[in-house]
């Protein structure tokens, strides 16, 4: 059993109660201590009944048959009701669930047959069943999954004019979202709609858009498909709550216990009324909005980082309504966050099935009228991520010029327990940023930017109106490796770039600049050729209706968002890992090289080649020049440099809908595996040492103190890294011992939000802790952790991740 967290695991007690405001139920604990220790199992309920209707439905167009299965989804899914949730429908079925999606077909496959991590339970009969109809079924007459993936791509590979992964880095090293053909998500859908319109607004919406087609205009009948597509998704959507509705009664009728019989008459209650009506209470509005977004999961299980946008802005009006009316009290509400948001933890790793869904939550920010847009709930959030100690949902704060100072002060309080959360995120570089993105449609307003969410990571995009999709992240250490071996991967000794001359004889370090140059602009083709074959991929194998229903434009446009349907449609997004890797060894090449002249490019080249094995000399002089994070223009620059590079080169890009690249800063979880497969670097990096996590410098390389690393990665421009540019530090657990730890982080946000810098998230845990982790970890089963743009528990890392984050410079403010 899951071993429960207790509040002192990270800092004594005193400070967890100087920043708690309100006690966490001792019904919510009890439940979270529950669900911790409940045994996780495979079901292939969603895809049994989506098989058998895609089986049934041969030949009509995809639209249709994804609609239909849809809609047998929402009716057929079994369903449950746990008394001591407060609220009711979990993704996978159960709590510690994991549906079967045909999109994990090739994994699945290898874990049962033991060649892949079964670290799962299931049942005899549905394990039958998934190797004798479903598995054959999805894996069609190629094979190879081809059910999964667009007739068009194959011709495409069939005449050699795309390859399907990019040989500049080999294909286990390609980010899932990236090369997997069947992703769904990384977006923020307007949820906000079901809970104010219902679900029958919605539909009325479609049914309306479908009379006022002009039949004789033959663009106008392609539209056809979709909006009767949408229609059906939304007479299926309206009835899940009519069957918890039912399920609560018919359990009501049976239990004896009074508080039990309660809860269940209220769920009842509530799912009468939603998702397919408005929400006319705080309670119905919590209920709604997760029931849209189990829908969406419900459409494609193999949805990932859908976020849930501005909650507290979203719900605000139905609290504020309550509280006046006096139908319930901040405590009752604050317990209702609690248990609500514990239901987005209810999908963990879960071995070769994939894992967490990436949930993200934005607070604070801005209104779109540009004013603080702080209010009771965000507090109230804040709180309950504080009650949750979990690594999901992921979490964010929206900083600016102008927020409140008790909003920052009660932030900096939940960075000081130890979670990874919350991030800081720069509305004021944001906002700016998002308005610059070429979307090859209407520009973004300053009124959406103003409203503007983070997924997955921390990727901001356009609520309910954004069809961006992240291409991946991509290792830029890379381009300058192949630059340095004339196109070769040091580790494999294998081509993996374009030939650009033998370093060697390289006689200026502008030679080595433009052969760096040529080589990424080489790399973000490639990615961004896989992305464009995943778009083609979506639009004809996996069309949505009821998710793309729920963003501006694809009802007026008739289309879903994967064929182009939303307002905004820039990408792919691009994002690098590495820039602070590649800064550090052109640093040390313009000075050791081409300046002092203390070595030659034929001695730098040989001392990579051998791993500095026997030229020891030769790294001792490269790790003694300047490193990115310790405010050194001399480097700095080169950051700056490299960056801007990356992002000119990636808007030069299109994506299959008319938009241009969108380049970010970031490597998730990535730099310690992008790092096994690259070669030594002139910086005085090992070969197979992790990479930098983003802007962070590169791990223990920053020696001046916090402040210096604020300087230096102000200096390059992050209104351009509009996708994303994480910068993740790690900080000394005992300066929140002293009373004015919480002001003294305060303060330090305030000069990041002054230097322009997009975005800070911190680890504050020890790493004297972390070892103890290492060594035994069920004594520390529930340790959070930071890790690029997202939290995790610290002892479900690999041993690459967990050193990567041991490594981090610890620092005190």
């Amino acid at each position: 059993m899951a071993q429960v967290l207790d509040k002192t695991n990270f800092k004594k007690p005193a400070i967890f109660k100087r920043a708690i405001t309100i006690e966490p139920t001792s019904r919510f604990e009890k439940f979270r201590e529950k669900c911790m220790g409940a045994e996780l199992v495979v079901k292939v309920d969603h895809a049994r009944i989506y098989t058998r209707v895609m089986k049934e439905t041969d030949g009509e167009p995809m639209v249709i048959r994804r609609a239909k299965a849809f809609y047998a989804v929402v009716r057929e899914m079994p369903i449950d009701i746990d008394p001591d949730d407060l609220f009711v429908g979990y993704i996978d079925g159960i709590w510690a669930g994991k549906q079967v999606s045909e999109g994990k077909g090739e994994l699945i496959e290898k874990a049962l047959s033991g060649n892949g991590t079964r670290a799962f339970s299931m049942s005899e009969e549905d394990e039958r069943e998934l190797r004798e109809e479903i598995i054959p079924y999805w894996k069609g007459p190629r094979g190879d999954w081809s059910r999964t993936r667009s007739s068009r791509n194959y011709e495409l590979i069939d005449e050699g004019r795309y390859e399907i992964y990019p040989p500049f880095i080999p294909r286990r090293s390609v980010l899932e979202t990236a090369g997997g053909t069947v992703l769904h998500g990384h977006e923020c859908l307007d949820l906000e709609k079901v809970v104010k319109r219902g679900i029958l607004g919605i539909k009325a919406d479609a049914e309306d858009r479908l009379v006022r087609l002009d039949y004789a205009d033959p663009d106008e009948v392609k539209r056809v498909p979709f909006l009767k597509g949408v229609i059906m998704a939304m007479e299926a959507a309206a009835v899940i709550g009519e069957r918890f509705a039912a399920r609560a009664r018919e359990l009501a009728d049976k239990t004896e216990d009074d508080t039990e019989r309660t809860t269940l008459l209220r769920i009842a209650k509530a799912c009468d009324r939603v998702p397919a009506n408005p929400a006319r209470s705080f309670y119905e509005a919590l209920q709604s909005f997760w029931f849209a977004y189990l829908l969406v999961h419900w459409e494609n299980m193999e949805t990932a980082a859908q976020a849930l946008g501005r909650i507290d802005q979203y719900l605000y009006p139905y609290y504020k309504q309550d509280i006046r009316e006096g139908t319930i009290t901040q405590e009752e509400a604050q317990e209702l966050l609690d248990f609500w948001l514990m239901k987005f933890q209810s999908v963990r790793k879960y071995g070769g099935f994939g894992g967490d869904k990436g949930a993200h939550v934005s607070v604070g920010g801005y209104k779109a009228d540009g004013t603080d847009a702080t209010n009771e709930l965000t507090f109230m959030f804040i709180e309950a991520i504080m009650h949750l100690r979990m690594p999901q949902p992921f979490f964010s704060v929206q900083v600016h010029s102008r927020m409140r100072d008790d909003f920052l002060l009660k932030a900096c309080q939940l960075a000081s327990l130890g979670l990874g959360q919350p991030q800081f995120e720069n509305a004021d570089v944001i906002v700016p940023g998002l308005i610059a993105r070429e979307t090859g449609g209407p520009p973004i307003t300053m009124e959406d930017a103003r409203g503007f969410t983070s997924i997955g990571c921390q990727e901001p995009m356009i609520v309910g109106k954004d069809g961006l999709k992240q291409a991946g992240i991509m290792s830029v250490a890379s381009a300058l490796e192949f630059a340095l071996n004339n196109g070769f991967s040091r580790q494999s000794n294998e081509k993996s770039g374009l030939e650009t001359g033998n370093p060697r004889q390289f006689k200026s370090f502008e030679e080595v600049m433009e052969a760096y140059e040529k080589q990424l602009a080489w790399q973000i083709k490639k990615f961004t050729l896989m992305n464009n074959m995943d778009e083609i991929n979506l639009a004809e194998t996996r069309p949505t209706v009821f998710r793309s229903a729920l963003i501006d434009d694809c009802i007026e446009k008739g289309m879903s968002r994967e064929e182009g349907g939303a307002r905004y449609n820039a990408g792919p997004g691009l994002i690098a890992a590495g820039l602070p890797d590649v800064a550090d060894s052109l640093a040390a090449i313009k000075k050791l090289v081409f300046e002092d002249g203390t070595i030659t490019m034929t001695e730098l080249c040989d001392a990579l080649d051998h791993n500095f094995e026997g030229y020891e000399h030769i790294r001792r002089m490269c790790l003694e020049t300047p490193k990115f994070g310790n405010d050194d223009d001399y480097v700095d620059g080169l950051m700056a440099w490299a960056a801007h590079g990356w992002a000119a080169e990636c808007r030069k890009q299109r994506n299959t809908r008319g938009g241009h690249g969108v380049p970010g800063i970031q490597a998730y979880a990535f730099y310690p595996r992008y790092g096994k497969e690259l070669g030594a670097l002139p910086s005085g990096r090992l070969a197979g040492e992790p990479i930098s996590d983003g802007v962070s410098p590169c791990l223990g390389k920053d020696i001046n103190g916090p402040t210096a690393v604020l300087k230096s990665v102000s200096k390059h421009n992050s209104f351009e890294q509009n996708m994303c540019d994480i910068l993740n530090m790690s900080l000394d657990p005992e300066m929140f011992e002293d009373e004015d730890g919480f002001d003294r982080l305060a303060s330090f946000i305030r000069t990041m939000v002054d230097q322009k810098i997009q975005h800070v998230a911190f680890n504050v845990v020890s790493a004297n802790t972390l070892r103890a982790a290492q060594k035994e970890p069920d004594k520390y089963r529930n340790l959070v952790v930071r890790l690029a743009g997202s939290s995790a528990f610290f002892v479900d890392l690999t041993e690459g991740l967990q050193n990567g984050i041991i490594a981090r410079t610890e620092h005190g403010i």
